[in-house]
């Protein structure tokens, strides 16, 4: 099972968009689950899951969550579009590509 962790300035923006990236993924036989924190939250966290998506009101803090994960896992902003429009197929796809590729 891949884990997939969005995170948001509140945790609460994006809480809704994991379900619809769970109800994609189940959808489409995947196993994957997907979960939302607040930025806050990240360092008691972020162990769990193979991908961290930032959510675009915070898409400037991403390099810093980069060091705050010690470049560990994939971490890179939501495409604001995406986020706007509730693709959940289109960033299950990006997060699942961010999980295969080796870290930079």
């Amino acid at each position: 099972m891949k884990s997939i962790l969005l995170v948001c300035n509140e945790g609460m923006s994006t809480g809704f968009l994991c379900n619809k990236i769970n109800a994609a993924a189940k959808a489409r036989g995947i196993a994957v689950t997907a979960w939302a924190i607040p930025e806050s939250a990240l360092e008691g966290r972020y162990q769990e899951a193979d991908v961290i998506l930032v959510g675009p009101q915070i898409a400037y803090l991403t390099a810093s969550i980069q060091q705050r994960v010690n470049h560990s896992r994939p971490v890179e902003a939501i495409n604001p579009v995406h986020f706007g429009r509730i693709n959940a197929d289109a960033i299950l796809d990006r997060a699942l590509a961010l999980i295969t590729a080796p870290l930079q």
